[in-house]
């Protein structure tokens, strides 16, 4: 984990934050929607083999360049209730650390009735 990169904890904490911002504006957080989550990698690889365990967790991974920086967005349709994000947000947390990335939150539409 680099030095700027945030614990597991705090984005536990973000996503809660999070999830409160979406109720504020009516979101329906149990309607399913394309969720994102980044991650930063310094090595390519790194991000490939990341890709390929999301990919077996049912996600679309999509690996770019910004900057010096390899991206990865893995995108699955879920709600975003709490549970789910907690899970999720752990599930992805840990593939990424473990393969020497950076996790850097998620995010999704906001679903209205």
């Amino acid at each position: 984990m680099s030095d700027h990169a945030k614990s597991l904890e705090e984005q536990l904490s973000l996503g809660a934050e999070q999830i409160a911002q979406r109720l504020e504006v009516g979101d329906n957080l149990s309607a399913v929607r394309e969720v994102e989550h980044f991650s930063y990698f310094a090595r390519r690889k790194h991000a490939d083999q990341a890709g390929e365990l999301l990919a077996a967790r049912g996600f679309r991974v999509e690996i770019g360049r910004r900057g010096l920086k390899t991206i990865l967005i893995a995108r699955r349709n879920e709600d975003v209730l709490p549970a789910t994000v907690e899970a999720t947000v752990r599930a992805v947390f840990a593939t990424v650390t473990t393969n020497r990335g950076d996790y850097d939150g998620w995010g999704g539409t906001v679903a209205t009735p």
